[in-house]
């Protein structure tokens, strides 16, 4: 198994991931907005930075590791693009950005609350915070500590979370990723091995077959918008306007 640096590194070469780039279209469809400023902090590999720069939005990005945070920067079709380096523990916006995005941060957070009061003040007023996370505490396991998960998140747990923030309104929850929800637990829980994801990488037959398959089944998901459970949680929330 890669772990996360390095899987982040790969992905930084490519513009486009199987899991990323349809959890990016899933929640393109989801989100109220279409156009408009967007951050994402946690930016990673910069997947998201370039799906949504390429459908019109304005871009930005954070990000915690130098590393990747240089690879970024390296990359031509980011190359007008402003990307810092910060820990969201430690920053306070100004409520600046129409979309404000952290996809499989908060989990990694041992003070999950602090990161989400942060990230709250990037957003502006009438604007919205889209967040990603390991779905179904159930699933916890081995895995999850590999990747220095805190936690996995039930729907209840995250939405009360967000409703204690001042201002913020949950307008939309689901559920992505059926099928990778029932291949983990099979795999984690009942088999106590690890997924293997190379196929998500590899070019030979085999690996590409699996992927277009994948790939027609999150489609088949996306147009059905979601499912009632999933590998994923995808929450949607907005900062009221002042009356």
């Amino acid at each position: 198994m890669k772990d996360l640096s390095t899987q982040q590194l790969t992905l930084a070469t490519s513009d486009y991931d199987l899991r990323i780039t349809n959890l990016a279209r899933f929640i393109l469809k989801k989100l109220p907005i279409k156009q408009g400023s967007f951050i994402d902090v946690g930016a990673g590999n910069g997947l998201f930075l370039k799906f949504f720069k390429d459908r019109g939005f304005e871009v930005e990005g954070i990000e915690l590791e130098k590393d990747q945070v240089h690879e970024m920067r390296k990359d031509f079709k980011l190359k007008d693009v402003k990307i810092s380096q910060g820990d969201i523990t430690n920053l306070h916006g100004k409520e600046s950005y129409d979309v404000v995005i952290a996809s499989d941060v908060i989990e990694h957070i041992q003070n999950d609350e602090v990161a989400l009061t942060n990230l709250f003040t990037f957003v502006k007023k009438g604007g919205y915070l889209v967040l990603t996370v390991p779905a179904h505490m159930h699933l916890y396991g081995k895995r999850d500590k590999t990747w220095g998960h805190y936690r996995r998140y039930d729907k209840q747990d995250l939405v009360r979370k967000l409703q204690s923030l001042e201002g913020c309104k949950v307008v939309n929850v689901s559920y992505w990723n059926v099928l990778g929800y029932f291949a983990y637990f099979f795999f984690e829980r009942i088999m106590q091995q690890p997924i293997k994801e190379s196929f998500r990488y590899k070019q030979n037959l085999a690996s590409r077959f699996i992927r277009a398959v994948t790939d027609a089944l999150l489609r088949i998901e996306e147009l059905v918008g979601g499912a009632p459970v999933g590998l994923t949680l995808v929450v949607i929330s907005q900062k009221k306007k002042n009356d």
